[in-house]
């Protein structure tokens, strides 16, 4: 990963994310016991099919038994916003597959992770500033790899 000067508080590590341009934009996944979502948005994009002011393409369903399985929600979107703003996004609750909470993405150049309980394929427990870890002293996490 390209995360800069970590900060670490025992479940939560706050990154710098500076690679261009894939910072320019928004990019989120959380998950949390029987919810999953997905966001990625990227700004100035300039390109003619993103000429818009608004446009959107979704699909939903709820308390949907119709299936394999009882979908609680799930949904999806695609969407163009302020002539230069293109992305999508996906939701989905139900009662296969229960995770535990975390959640990662950035917003620009601030990359922010969280996860109850802390773990190495979430956020590992540790504590650190700027990229210096504290505790324990071979913390393996975001900048510190």
């Amino acid at each position: 990963e390209e995360l800069k000067a970590s900060t670490v508080c025992c479940c939560c590590m706050q990154s710098f994310f500076t690679t261009w341009p894939a910072m320019c934009g928004v990019q989120q996944e959380c998950q949390c016991i029987c919810m999953e979502g997905q966001t990625s948005m990227k700004c100035l994009q300039f390109d003619k099919e993103n000429q818009a002011c608004s446009k959107m393409l979704s699909k939903s369903s709820c308390l949907d038994n119709s299936g394999a399985e009882f979908i609680v929600h799930d949904s999806e979107s695609e969407f163009t916003l302020c002539f230069c703003l293109k992305g999508a996004s996906t939701c989905w609750c139900g009662f296969k597959d229960l995770k535990p909470c975390a959640t990662k993405g950035n917003c620009l150049c601030c990359d922010i992770r969280a996860a109850i309980p802390p773990s190495a394929d979430t956020v590992p427990f540790g504590i650190a500033i700027c990229g210096v870890p504290l505790h324990p002293k071979d913390y393996k996490g975001g900048s510190m790899q």
